[in-house]
């Protein structure tokens, strides 16, 4: 997966993201992200082929903060 071509769904950052998890779901490779930048966490669906084809998934209505409580 290349991933230079991925971009944060929350604040838009282009760059380095934590791989969180992978899996395969029908025909789609599926890598679960998490944003260095902002910590919001999407879904990134790719065909076999590496071809993007799915859009990017946002998890959540917020990006989180790194704290994670209150």
């Amino acid at each position: 997966m290349v991933n230079d071509v991925v971009k944060c769904p929350y604040c838009g950052f282009e760059g380095e993201f934590k791989l969180i998890k992978t899996w395969r779901y029908k025909w789609w490779d599926v890598y679960f992200y998490e944003c260095l930048n902002c910590y919001g966490r999407f879904r990134y669906q790719v065909d076999p082929a590496g071809k993007y084809m799915s859009c990017v998934m946002r998890l959540g209505g917020y990006a989180r903060s790194k704290g994670g409580g209150n």
